[in-house]
């Protein structure tokens, strides 16, 4: 019985130290950030105050584009109690359902078109895209409550500038600021620089999205993303290759809100929701962006996509589910899989590809420095926070795999 009353007294506790140590991390990554920069221009702690200065945008009216969205979205619930378990959402995700995303699936489910509004205008603030936005831990509470502390200004405009410079530094310095400029779309945040808001995670979703460029020819391509989130990669995709058909596998209520802001960012793209049409060649020829829940991938037909692209997603897959991915991506992908994930992650795939899907062939492995602890803002690190955060991105090219006759 005494079992039952510690429980909360040590899960305080516990609790405790976890926001001790994360502050301490912060204000280590802060001062480090201001050594770092001294001197630098851009180190101006006005331009993170610029970057988080509201500009919600409330004119217009999205009922007809929620009411296609909220559509697709419970034709995709309801079709999720029969797939099969590997297509289901992870644990984790199922926890953010029922917590952050309550008040967005209960809009979604009621056609509740004015509290979609009001969320999608404002999704970068807004609990709707919790575990969408790579965003440094309490930003809630220490950015968006008032005035930001001098203390949280040094640590984001450090964790930003790291960010920026590894960008320019991975894409050979061929992008100018401006660039990572987005659509004001959802009441973006992050620093301002110039006349440039560089959003939150721009960086990465730019790289992401150059790195697949460097892999498509001239010709009109198609690629198919597994798990896209809020569609940022996809937007600078679609932004920077036009003709390009973009398909994106996630869980439904991502879907919903990539379906917005790319259905926003892009009106005069021709979209294919669930539900909408069948997955076929024909219907893959005649839309330009693609949003499936991640059963679809089944149906996705043979040699239909140049590039699948995946970022993390796979990360946590159970060996089983991993297995059926890769089937699927093998049978669709036509040129290249490019992947980025934790070490675990890409060891167990590579040994899997090799043992089971040898048209898959390994062609470039490349340390990702995006998650380190002095990249991703966590803290300085050194070599222990490296090697723990240690990420890589892999190509696999297909090849042909010859057969050999007998007799």
């Amino acid at each position: 019985m005494k079992l039952k009353y510690l429980r909360h007294p040590l899960r305080t506790l516990s609790r405790a130290k976890r926001l001790c140590d994360a502050r301490l991390s912060m204000r280590s990554f802060a001062n480090h950030g201001r050594r770092k920069f001294k001197g630098d221009p851009r180190y101006n702690l006005q331009n993170v105050t610029d970057g988080f200065a509201s500009h919600l945008d409330t004119a217009g009216d999205d009922t007809e584009l929620l009411d296609r969205i909220c559509t697709a979205y419970i034709k995709a619930v309801a079709r999720q109690e029969d797939i099969a378990d590997i297509y289901k959402a992870t644990e984790w995700w199922q926890q953010v359902r029922r917590g952050s995303l309550e008040r967005v699936r209960h809009a979604l489910l009621e056609h509740d078109f004015g509290a979609l509004q009001a969320m999608y205008r404002n999704f970068y603030r807004d609990s709707c895209s919790t575990g969408l936005l790579g965003v440094p831990y309490g930003m809630s509470t220490s950015y968006f409550g008032g005035p930001i502390k001098d203390i949280h200004r040094h640590f984001y405009l450090s964790h930003v500038l790291y960010r920026l410079d590894y960008w320019s530094t991975q894409t050979d310095n061929q992008f100018v600021l401006s660039d990572l400029a987005g659509p004001q779309l959802g009441n973006p945040f992050g620093i301002r620089l110039g006349d440039t808001l560089i959003p939150v995670g721009a960086e990465y979703a730019h790289y992401c999205s150059h790195r697949i460029g460097l892999l498509l020819g001239a010709a009109e391509s198609a690629v198919a993303e597994i798990g896209g989130g809020f569609g940022n990669m996809a937007y600078y995709l679609l932004r920077d290759r036009p003709g390009l058909t973009y398909l994106n596998f996630d869980v439904p209520e991502s879907l919903a809100l990539s379906s917005y802001y790319l259905m926003k960012a892009f009106p005069r793209l021709k979209f294919l929701l669930y539900g909408e049409q069948g997955l076929t060649q024909k219907a893959i020829a005649e839309s330009d962006v693609i949003l499936m829940p991640l059963f679809q991938l089944d149906a996705l037909p043979k040699a239909s996509v140049d590039i699948c692209f995946s970022s993390h997603a796979m990360s946590d897959l159970s060996p089983i589910a991993m297995d059926a991915y890769m089937a699927n991506i093998a049978r669709f992908t036509r040129s290249f899989f490019l992947y980025i994930g934790n070490r675990k992650a890409s060891e167990s795939m590579g040994a899997l590809i090799n043992r089971k899907y040898p048209s898959l062939n390994l062609t470039d492995t490349r340390f990702s420095g995006w998650h380190s602890h002095k990249i991703s803002g966590a803290g300085v690190g050194g070599a222990a926070g490296l090697a723990a955060s240690a990420m890589f991105e892999q190509r696999y090219t297909r090849t042909t795999i010859k057969q050999t006759s007998h007799g």
